[in-house]
């Protein structure tokens, strides 16, 4: 059985400089990437501004560092100072793991089992956010992450009404008079703003599995539970405060999450809800979870749904038992109910 959390949200972001994607002199250009839209007689692409699921990853994995330090779970120093080459190969482990000193002669004798799970061990982000080994003597070890996250992108309802814009911000370095010749320089920075959706999604029974390994280690099976609250929670906190992307210095973004989805899924199949970027987002989560629970007897949905927008919402059928709707006053409010749900079903889990 796959227990899964699904987030889709929809979020207004004024003034934002979250991820930047070059330089070209004194002129910073902002990530943008190509969306398809309809024409009403076909399709075109346009080019928007977005914020990387790679960087949203980046700042995620930074927050589960700092959880899982202050809840006495492994973590790594680089972890916690953000470089996330997690064990990639023998001269990274040597160079930036003092935690994995005494496995330093021992990697040419270990099995791919034994080194997972030192890796896992040893690590919490590592368990979360997967990792790649590319050992001497083709010894490859893979962890595809548990955490998985969509571009930041803005809504189709945003990009047809006019409501995304990006343009460039003049700045210039203040400098005494003595010096302004060589110090006082204008640069650019382009800022973007747009009602923006982001997708996300959580595999909670892959954290503390071990793939290469038939055997059950005692150590990770204890610390499942305390594991999978600390991944949940780094995703609340992500989203809470919205605390993701670069410059935040002086382009600290106005933010407003407007709506949200989340689910909580058993079974034998993954399910996450439908992207925000469409206004029906709401409604088609739950009447999907309705015909995937009907072909797939097994399955069990739990929908938490924030609506500050107004947006559709479904008939709600009460005789479905394995699919539940359920309100909440915030965003925060529906993944922390998805969360305590989640733990509820792994505690209640056979051993």
């Amino acid at each position: 059985m796959q227990i899964t959390i699904g987030l889709s949200l929809r979020v207004l972001v004024n003034a934002e400089a979250l991820n930047m994607a070059e330089a070209v002199g004194n002129y910073t250009r902002h990530r943008k990437a190509p969306v398809v839209v309809s024409t009403g007689t076909g399709y075109s692409v346009v080019y928007v501004p977005a914020v990387s699921g790679e960087s949203i990853a980046h700042h995620y994995q930074l927050i589960l560092a700092q959880i899982a330090k202050s809840r006495n779970l492994p973590v790594t120093s680089a972890d916690l100072e953000g470089y996330f080459i997690k064990f990639a190969d023998e001269k990274s482990i040597k160079t930036l793991y003092p935690e994995l000193e005494e496995l330093n002669n021992k990697l040419d004798g270990l099995n791919p089992d034994g080194l997972e799970s030192a890796f896992l061990k040893a690590s919490v982000v590592a368990d979360v956010g997967g990792f790649l080994y590319l050992g001497e003597k083709s010894k490859i070890i893979k962890r595809t992450s548990a955490i998985r996250f969509s571009y930041m992108l803005p809504t189709l309802d945003a990009i047809e009404q006019g409501g995304v814009a990006l343009i460039p911000q003049l700045h210039t370095r203040y400098a005494p008079p003595e010096l302004m010749k060589d110090y006082q320089m204008p640069f650019y920075v382009e800022s973007g703003s747009a009602l923006y959706t982001l997708t996300a999604e959580l595999i909670a029974t892959d954290i503390a599995k071990q793939y290469y390994s038939k055997q059950i280690d005692n150590e990770l099976s204890k610390q499942k539970i305390e594991r999978v609250k600390a991944a949940i929670d780094a995703l609340i906190a992500l989203t809470d405060g919205l605390m993701l992307g670069a410059k935040r210095s002086r382009y600290n973004p106005l933010w407003k999450v407007k709506s949200a989805v989340v689910t909580l899924s058993r079974g034998p199949v993954e399910f996450v809800p439908s992207s925000g970027i469409s206004r029906t987002y709401i409604a088609e989560t739950y009447n999907r979870a309705l015909q995937l629970t009907h072909i797939i007897e097994d399955e069990a949905v739990n929908i938490f749904v924030y609506n500050d927008e107004n947006l559709e919402e479904p008939e709600i059928k009460n005789e479905h038992k394995r699919v539940t709707y359920e309100k909440a006053a915030t965003h925060t409010e529906a993944l922390a109910k998805a969360r305590d749900k989640a733990v509820k079903i792994l505690e209640a889990l056979p051993k």
